[in-house]
């Protein structure tokens, strides 16, 4: 299935998840998609890509070790909104989503787009992208 427009401009997309391997299978599926990647493990080092390249969305995994998802979140927020810039919108992946569900009101207000629950189906996260980013 290919959904490439030619003539399109590629989509930046930053995933931030402390686990390498996830890193890697979203890269795959996304970059075969024709997006272009940047990678984080959650550091500082995401809101340096973010300064330094137009991201277009941001995927970020809930659970991880200096800061959940919704968390480095606000922070990249209120970092780019004191630069005058907005934050791009966010996907949050979770292996709890139970937990989750009662703060995705507050997520949302955040600038959290979508709440995806892990293990994920492929469609549903293709589907979730082209809805945050279009």
């Amino acid at each position: 299935m290919n959904n490439k427009k030619s003539g399109a401009i590629m989509k930046n997309i930053l995933v931030v998840d402390d686990e390498t391997n996830i890193q890697n299978l979203l890269e795959d599926i996304l970059a075969g998609e024709g997006y272009k990647i940047f990678l984080s493990d959650g550091g500082e080092d995401s809101i340096n890509i973010i300064k330094n390249n137009k991201i277009d969305l941001i995927i970020l995994d809930m659970m991880m070790p200096k800061a959940s998802g919704q968390e480095l979140y606000t922070s990249i927020k209120i970092k780019l909104e004191r630069e005058g810039k907005k934050a791009p919108p966010a996907i949050i992946l979770t292996a709890h989503p139970g937990a989750e569900n009662t703060q995705f009101l507050l997520m949302m207000e955040a600038g959290i787009k979508k709440l995806i629950p892990k293990p994920f189906q492929i469609s549903e996260l293709l589907d979730a992208v082209k809805e945050c980013i279009n």
